[in-house]
């Protein structure tokens, strides 16, 4: 629109000075330059001809830098794009990303999106462009629960969203363990150490057995009260339960935690067994023993042991032991602040 104005206003200024100057001068003349012979025109028309050849020359210049402000806008436009899908990507938590940008005015900032994850305020419910609300919406219903189409995201399962999406899942039936188990690089760690926990409670010790690498505290608590039990009870000798044990990094607390978890079912002559066995060769599963001890009321033998270490050694339970002998009768799971 503006080139054709410019066109019309040009078209107009070459007509009016072609006709002052034949007003004034309506001869013809020809000349020669630059060794070229002109032939013979009105004066009028060699005086219009430099104007003609200034528009044209400005159309070019015009549209050369046309051109280039066409490029310049296109690579903006494309980093735009991209600046929009990792404003997506950091929302969803994706790991891998690493867009290139071509113009200074979205470099910066791309680096740090790039390196960042972006947690909205609850009240940002849309920003107007399709893709971002897309996502606000996406977080929006994973954590209320909701079920949701997540694959057009394309989404690696080492994404929170993903990992809270899966985890909703599992919660809702909509996938069992066995079919998480079956394939954990579908899952992630976090969703089949999650269906591992509820997997123990019931499945046989063969099936457990086979994903024992995913064995936390927590599945090992509800694993072991399974020995023995009435109910999805399992025989299991502790030389298996040692090896099980072995795996993991367990404390003092978790030791205690453990022989609470087995005074529910476990014989106690396997109990005591068990731990005075792990006892031998680890310092921690001491306090372990020394708790089965005191629960079982094997009063004396836990009484000999502790006699036979340092002062500074095992302090909570000789205090206990104290109060034993002051006829101050607690149990021992109450005075450690265990679930009795």
């Amino acid at each position: 629109m503006q080139l054709k104005r410019y066109t019309i206003a040009s078209l107009i200024l070459i007509l009016l000075v072609a006709a002052a100057v034949y007003s004034i001068d309506n001869e013809s003349i020809s000349f020669d330059l630059l060794g070229m012979h002109f032939p013979n025109l009105p004066v009028a028309f060699w005086v219009v001809v430099p104007l003609i050849i200034m528009y044209l020359a400005s159309l070019l210049h015009m549209g050369i830098y046309a051109l280039v402000g066409n490029f310049k806008l296109r690579r903006l436009n494309k980093d735009h794009e991209k600046m929009i899908d990792a404003l997506r990507d950091s929302l969803l938590g994706v790991n891998e990303r690493n867009y290139v940008y071509k113009s200074d005015a979205y470099k910066l900032m791309g680096k740090l999106i790039d390196n960042a994850l972006i947690l909205p305020y609850e009240t940002l419910r849309s920003v107007g462009n399709e893709k971002i609300d897309e996502a606000l919406q996406l977080m929006r219903d994973v954590k209320e629960k909701k079920k949701v189409e997540i694959k057009k995201f394309h989404l690696s399962n080492t994404t929170s969203i993903a990992i809270e999406n899966n985890l909703n899942r599992f919660e809702r039936g909509e996938i069992d363990a066995d079919t998480i188990l079956s394939r954990p690089e579908s899952y992630g760690e976090i969703v089949c150490a999650k269906a591992y926990e509820s997997y123990v409670k019931t499945a046989s010790i063969g099936s457990v057995m086979k994903f024992k690498n995913l064995f936390t505290k927590a599945s090992l608590v509800d694993f072991v009260q399974r020995v023995n039990a009435a109910e999805n009870g399992i025989q299991i000798s502790n030389e298996e339960l040692a090896t099980i044990f072995s795996a993991l990094k367990l404390s003092s607390n978790d030791w205690i935690d453990l022989s609470a978890a087995m005074s529910k079912n476990m014989l106690p002559e396997q109990r005591i067994r068990l731990f005075e066995m792990l006892s031998e060769n680890n310092d921690d599963a001491m306090e372990g023993y020394l708790y089965t001890l005191y629960d079982l009321q094997m009063i004396d033998t836990a009484n000999e042991i502790l006699n036979n270490t340092a002062h500074t050694d095992f302090q909570i339970f000789k205090a206990y032991r104290d109060l034993k002998r002051a006829n101050k009768h607690y149990d021992i799971a109450i005075f450690l602040r265990r679930s009795c």
